[in-house]
């Protein structure tokens, strides 16, 4: 009964292979790619690969999985965010979400039999829910839309904005720097398979509300600013975009202290549309 219930991994899986042959952008990384880049506002075919909490090294996987079957694919878009170095979902509190990656996508990453099933991964009184919702309450699990966008149900979040912001800041701050050797290599790998296709790739500092960026360390953010710079100055097919502190965007545009709403997505996926059609953009 679990695994008939529809999943955002499942019908992503199932709408890509429907749009494989007209795909010209791809879309990869966490929350802040699958909700601040709409496929909608893209004037050549594009397509959301995005999840919750989706990390580089899921990243490289999923490309590496489909990069061959995707015959005009031209762009990838990767989120470099205040964590894309700092995290893995196999080291977090979300490593249930290794099961949807093997599940629905086949991708084995990993070989433990808790993740090759849904009563397994997840913890029972969760899935009570799950079932209770889909079978007796009729609510649809699907929380994107079929170019793999995600929808958010109300424009911001209940909680005050400010308050949002310091408290995802300080969640998001590592307290070991651990992962970010391995990390930068799976990024390079990104690059790298991007270019032995002849692919470009386009790394993004998503946009984020002043009170998410007043309370981020540093010397976690340079680490991960820098290596940005660095990978668009080494390879001649990478890009990198920093909207982090764009004057564009206002309070009006996020959904909490690091997520765009509906609003903020449009306008940035403009922009972005913008750069790869013209290679310019407004500053």
């Amino acid at each position: 009964m679990l695994r008939q219930i529809p999943n955002d991994y499942e019908f992503k899986a199932a709408q890509l292979k429907l749009e494989k042959n007209e795909i010209e952008t791809l879309i990869l990384g966490s929350s802040h790619s699958m909700y601040g880049f709409n496929p909608k506002y893209f004037k050549k075919p594009a397509f959301n690969l995005g999840h919750v909490s989706q990390t580089v090294d899921l990243d490289y996987h999923l490309l590496k999985n489909y990069i061959q079957e995707l015959p005009k694919l031209e762009n990838v878009i990767l989120r470099m965010s205040y964590t894309t170095l700092h995290e893995q979902i196999k080291e977090g509190p979300e490593t249930f979400r290794l099961k949807d990656y093997n599940l629905y996508y086949n991708l084995g990453v990993s070989n433990n039999l808790k993740f090759q099933s849904e009563v397994l991964s997840v913890k029972l009184k969760n899935n009570v829910t799950r079932l209770y919702d889909y079978y007796f309450d009729d609510s649809s699990p699907i929380n994107v839309t079929p170019k793999g966008w995600g929808i958010f149900e109300n424009e911001h979040a209940e909680e005050e904005i400010n308050v949002l912001g310091r408290s995802v800041a300080k969640k998001h701050t590592a307290t070991t720097n651990e992962l970010v050797k391995e990390n930068s290599k799976f990024l390079e790998k990104i690059v790298q398979l991007c270019q032995k296709n002849n692919i470009n790739i386009v790394l993004v500092t998503l946009p984020a509300h002043k009170s998410y960026i007043e309370n981020l360390n540093q010397e976690q953010l340079n680490t991960v600013l820098t290596l940005a710079e660095k990978l668009e100055k080494k390879y001649n097919n990478c890009t990198y975009l920093n909207f982090l502190e764009h004057k564009d965007f206002k309070n009006k545009d996020f959904y909490d202290g690091d997520h765009l709403n509906k609003n903020g997505s449009k306008k940035l996926s403009l922009l972005i549309d913008e750069f790869l059609n013209n290679n310019t953009i407004t500053n």
